[in-house]
């Protein structure tokens, strides 16, 4: 489903993601002009490019042909030291990959996995379905749509229950760092898996990506990304009985 105001509230998140951006900058965590930030931003590219042959093949449309898709790659550390194990996506396409997380990745397949299941989020608008069900979408964005040359309208407050709140928080907060609900997560696992099929990735890399993830937080490291998801442990068997059906439907793209 495209929502009727789409349209601006992925130009006001391009506009948050460039800031996003610029800070990271200053603060010297932004990874730019290497082997592994060109790899992300290939990868993703791949991906994309991938889903616009699909529906070009099929005669059909694609649904996320105006997303102006970027990619960034970033070195920060969390509170206690340890480097964020993260990856989202904005709505409208802009995807942070952070470097915590390239080790449980591994290889290129990896990184494509991680990254289909993110793209697969912006694809599916999971942010501004996610906006809807917190009713932000309702009270904050519906003057969005009405007007077009609004371009402050994520940075005022508007009070929901007794408490003021941001419109652009909650989009960060609801869209992309609290968890999506596990019907979303089992969406974007699905898809995940046919993006980077189409684009030509090893699918059988997504799940041991999940068995290091689970490793990982079985050994006591904080892992960010799996803290907004269901159990590793049924992500891995649903992804194993899908693959089957995804290399029949959603062969790669020639």
């Amino acid at each position: 489903k495209i929502y009727a105001n789409e349209k601006s509230l992925n130009n006001q998140c391009e506009k948050g993601y460039k800031k996003f951006i610029s800070k990271a900058r200053e603060k010297n965590i932004l990874i730019e002009n290497t082997k592994d930030s060109k790899l992300i931003k290939d990868i993703g590219t791949e991906i994309f490019q991938s889903i616009d042959k699909y529906y070009l093949n099929i005669n059909e449309t694609n649904p996320v042909n105006n997303f102006n898709w970027e990619f960034a790659l970033l070195d920060e550390k969390n509170r206690d030291g340890e480097l964020i194990k993260n990856a989202w996506c904005m709505p409208g396409g802009k995807v942070a990959f952070f470097t915590g997380i390239l080790p449980i990745a591994k290889n290129d397949d990896g990184i494509a996995s991680i990254m289909g299941h993110e793209i697969a989020h912006a694809f599916a608008r999971h942010g501004v379905e996610s906006l809807t069900r917190y009713s932000a979408i309702q009270l904050g964005t519906i003057a969005i749509s009405q007007n077009e040359k609004t371009s402050n309208i994520l940075n005022k407050t508007y009070n929901l229950l007794g408490s003021n709140r941001s419109i652009y928080n909650d989009i960060i907060n609801y869209g992309v760092l609290l968890p999506f609900s596990r019907t979303m997560e089992s969406e974007a696992d699905y898809m995940g898996l046919t993006f980077m099929n189409l684009a030509g990735f090893n699918m059988q890399e997504s799940y041991k990506v999940w068995e290091r993830m689970q490793k990982e937080n079985k050994a006591g490291n904080q892992n960010e990304f799996t803290s907004s998801h269901p159990s590793p442990d049924n992500r891995i068997k649903k992804i194993n009985g899908w693959l089957n059906e995804v290399i029949l439907n959603y062969p790669p793209i020639i």
